[in-house]
């Protein structure tokens, strides 16, 4: 999974050269030798630093830092699909695979992005120290995990881009692979198990939509596209009326419908759908209380408390004791 980084100055009255980190120099760097590695662009002003590994079947990491006096466009050529786990930990960059058309990513984030063997536009703006941390899986490797029964998952590896979590500690979530000295079999094997772990950890919240119970009717139903925008904008849902008028419907048509295809009217339905979400981050036992309801769109701990508690009989404390 070696890329070609391609990189220019977007400046017109002052272009830089395009700069190119090739195979061969991922090689002469140390790729081979499933170790650290370092990385720079030659020639940039500034800092340009690329800490990286890659284990067997191409499992890579790399931790990157940035800070010049002028900006940087990379592209990033992906000859294979590719699925990428991104972690905003300083600044902003920004990704996409339009370079007129990118998404920002800012510190806290985590994004998931699917590349399909083709370019991955990077942008990284002046004046500013910028820290990314991307871990690069082949999707065959985690689609090979997926048994005939998980066929309605598969979803999650068309989309091209999702943001999965906002406000997160992202030095903590990679610091076990940046903390791995790789010196020796079993580190490697313990980078390899947490890079999927992590892989698996933030494909949980992708999945709740693709689940066989809330299989949509049509990808053109106006109610599949009212839950859609309720997922993606779950932390900060709009109104009822806001919802309709989003889907070309009136809101009493839409939670009448919505009922009809879900069971539960669309508020009730949302609730429902954070307290699954809740259940799956309860059993994973990597955040707290208060980040689960953050997570799930909660105002607040005591808040997802009482939700909890009203739909399942006890309070996520204890849930999370008992899974």
């Amino acid at each position: 999974m070696e890329q070609t980084f391609r990189a220019n100055q977007p400046d017109t009255k002052n272009p830089v050269a395009v700069k190119q980190i090739t195979p061969q120099l991922h090689a002469s760097g140390g790729a081979d030798s499933m170790c650290w590695y370092n990385l720079q662009f030659p020639d940039l002003k500034g800092r340009n630093h690329f800490q990286c590994f890659q284990l067997a079947e191409n499992i890579c990491f790399t931790k990157s830092t940035y800070q010049s006096d002028v900006p940087l466009l990379s592209e990033i050529d992906y000859p294979t699909e590719t699925t990428l786990l991104v972690f905003g930990l300083m600044g902003e960059s920004r990704l996409g695979f339009c370079k007129d058309a990118l998404n920002t990513i800012k510190a806290g984030e985590i994004w998931l992005f699917n590349v399909k063997g083709s370019a991955l536009y990077r942008y990284t703006s002046a004046n500013t120290c910028h820290e990314m941390a991307v871990l690069k899986i082949p999707t065959d490797r985690l689609q090979r995990t997926f048994s005939e029964q998980d066929r309605s998952l598969n979803p999650i590896f068309t989309m091209e881009y999702a943001k999965v979590a906002i406000q997160q500690d992202n030095a903590r979530w990679i610091a076990p692979l940046l903390n791995n000295p790789l010196l020796h079999p079993f580190d490697r094997m313990k980078a390899e198990g947490r890079a999927l772990a992590l892989i698996a950890h933030w494909l949980i919240p992708l999945a709740q939509p693709f689940h066989p119970d809330n299989a949509p009717i049509s990808k053109r139903d106006p109610i599949e596209r009212a839950r859609k925008i309720l997922i993606s904008e779950m932390t900060n849902p709009p109104t009822l009326d806001d919802l309709a008028r989003k889907v070309g419907m009136s809101h009493t048509r839409l939670n009448r419908s919505f009922k009809k295809t879900y069971g539960k009217t669309v508020f009730s339905w949302l609730r429902s759908y954070r307290i699954a979400l809740a259940k799956s981050y309860l059993r994973d036992h990597a955040h707290s209380i208060t980040e689960i309801a953050h997570l799930c769109g909660f105002s607040s701990a005591s808040h997802f408390t009482q939700a909890f508690r009203q739909q399942e009989g006890l309070t996520p404390i204890d849930y999370r004791s008992q899974h």
